[in-house]
């Protein structure tokens, strides 16, 4: 399975990191909508949802605009590397999952685009639920020049620093698409995140933290999107 082969990623990212193994890990499952229909992916994710809960996972839903064509996510979390082992373990053996797997699997390997094992490097106390109560996020995904993972890992901490000294509930993970670093900020509308992007961009702490950056010469930027949190939904 690509999330297997994608660990060896994770434990160098962790080997990295300052938060090490004890914060939120996740595997992001990303798909196409089915026929165009949102609803329809959702209904798909309602009958894995149950399965994997039960087996320990905190699951969230995402819907994505990467650059006017939506994306939907099935996440599922945990609050440290050792949870996720430990789901991993039970999952494949698992009779709930492996009639789930016979019956679906198919039409879920048909709709997916893309799939990550991430774990957060910013927040070292960060859990499974740690967007509880927000439903609205801009990512930014990085990706490090040859021999410059720690410096680009070390600018984008410091960004996310910078974001929450100037009111953004801001986040790191590490092992994005394609290996990618992946910057969140997160708001809880698109009036507080209009409001709250006008004024960072005018913060004279964040203009010299951008220059700094680009004069670094640590990564190059890969992409950005707005994504909605619709399970569980919490927003406004």
């Amino acid at each position: 399975m690509k999330i297997l082969a994608k660990l060896k990623m994770l434990l160098l990212a962790l080997a990295l990191s300052a938060t090490g193994a004890r914060a939120e890990v996740m595997e992001v499952w990303s798909h196409s909508l089915e026929n165009g229909d949102y609803a329809k992916n959702v209904r798909q994710y309602e009958r894995l949802r149950p399965i994997v809960e039960e087996l320990g996972a905190y699951v969230e839903y995402y819907l994505e605009d990467i650059d006017g064509a939506p994306v939907s996510h099935f996440v599922v979390k945990f609050d440290n590397m050792r949870g996720w082992g430990a789901y991993r373990d039970r999952l494949g053996g698992d009779a709930d999952f492996q009639k789930w797997n016979s019956r679906f699997r198919a039409k879920a390997n048909a709709l997916q685009v893309n799939t990550a094992l991430m774990n957060n490097i910013y927040e070292p106390d960060a859990r499974a639920d740690l967007y509880r109560g927000t439903s609205l996020f801009y990512i930014s995904q990085w990706k490090a020049l040859p021999g410059q993972t720690l410096a680009l890992q070390a600018i984008l901490i410091e960004a996310a620093k910078t974001a929450e000294n100037n009111g953004i509930f801001a986040q790191v993970y590490a092992n994005g698409y394609d290996d990618t670093y992946m910057v969140v900020w997160a708001f809880d509308s698109y009036t507080t995140a209009a409001t709250q992007w006008s004024f960072i961009h005018d913060s004279s702490e964040y203009q010299r933290f951008f220059q700094k950056a680009v004069k670094s010469n640590a990564g190059v930027f890969v992409d950005q999107s707005w994504m909605n949190k619709t399970m569980p939904y919490e927003g406004n």
